[in-house]
C-alpha cells in the first residue's frame, strides 16, 4: 500500500511540474488538478450549498402573482404607515404635555 501512495504521489508531482511549464513550443499542458483545490465536502459546507440554493429559490418564486396580492399588499402597507404615523403623533403629544419636545 506504501508503494502505490508514493507512486500515486509522484505521479501527482510530475503532472503538477508538466502542467506548471510550457513545452519547447509554448503550450502549457491542461491538467485535471487546478491551481487550487475544491470546496471540502464537509457538513457546514454542505448545509451553505443547501442555504444557498434555498435562498436562490425563494428568489424565484412569485411573491404576489396575482393583481388582488398586489393591491391588497399595497392596502396592508398603507394602513401599516397610517398606524405608525398616529403612534408618532400620540408620542410627540405627550412629549409637548411633558413639555419635553425638542424637534432639532
Amino acid at each position: 500500500m506504501a508503494d502505490y501512495d508514493k507512486r500515486k504521489k509522484d505521479e501527482l508531482e510530475r503532472e503538477k511540474a508538466r502542467g506548471e511549464e510550457p513545452d519547447e513550443e509554448g503550450w502549457v499542458t491542461v491538467t485535471r488538478h487546478g491551481r487550487t483545490p475544491g470546496a471540502p465536502r464537509t457538513e457546514a459546507m454542505e448545509k451553505k450549498a443547501l442555504k444557498r440554493e434555498k435562498k436562490k429559490r425563494s428568489r424565484r418564486e412569485l411573491m404576489n402573482f396575482y393583481t388582488f396580492q398586489i393591491r391588497e399588499g399595497k392596502r396592508e402597507h398603507i394602513a401599516q404607515l397610517r398606524k405608525k404615523f398616529e403612534e408618532d403623533k400620540d408620542k410627540i403629544a405627550a412629549m409637548k404635555a411633558n413639555r419635553r419636545f425638542r424637534p432639532y
